[in-house]
């Protein structure tokens, strides 16, 4: 008899999320983002979630415009309009709300409060059977040109089939390291 368990919200999010007040300088946050290694920063002023700055943010909206990181607050740059998910939601349906709305972060929040963020890294992670859709969603989000330089994604190699940290694209397929070196030395 098999039974069907269903990963939840809670079960994959990460609950110690690195939040900073919308006064915070561009420069600061990119420190403490480089300090914690992570990608994004959810800034609220009180318990509900006010918005996100991601590491492309910071690039798209201060850096290209040639601003000056310390004279610019994470509120005139961040991401505003925030979909957010419930922690007793499906693993699956947050995977289909981040393919959907192209993005790869959900502020996780209960009864108006932050309680976590779940990125496309902790879904591939606790449900691998999603590489697909959001391997797929990363595929149609790349809206600045990588030519020149290597990008990659954690998820199931679609040669070998062996999950790893980091996938690369060769000829549309998103390839392991061991297999994108037998492509490339076709």
């Amino acid at each position: 008899m098999e039974m069907d368990t269903q990963v939840t919200v809670h079960d994959a999010m990460t609950s110690n999320v690195i939040t900073v007040d919308p006064k915070t300088s561009v420069a600061e946050a990119a420190t403490i983002m480089s300090q914690k290694g992570i990608g994004c920063l959810i800034i609220k002023s009180n318990s509900e979630p006010e918005g996100l700055i991601t590491e492309s943010d910071i690039i798209t909206k201060v850096v290209s415009r040639d601003i000056q990181a310390s004279q610019i607050t994470v509120a005139e740059v961040m991401t505003s309009d925030l979909i957010e998910i419930d922690p007793g939601s499906e693993v699956y349906e947050a995977a289909r709300t981040m393919a959907k709305n192209k993005i790869r972060r959900l502020p996780v929040v209960n009864n108006g409060s932050l309680v976590g963020i779940l990125t496309s890294t902790d879904v591939m992670t606790v449900s691998p059977e999603l590489t697909e859709l959001l391997v797929e969603n990363a595929r149609m989000s790349h809206t600045i040109d990588y030519s020149d330089m290597e990008t990659s994604v954690p998820g199931t190699c679609e040669v070998c089939e062996t999950y790893v940290d980091y996938l690369e694209e060769v000829d549309g397929k998103y390839v392991c390291e061991e297999c994108k070196e037998e492509l490339e030395g076709e």
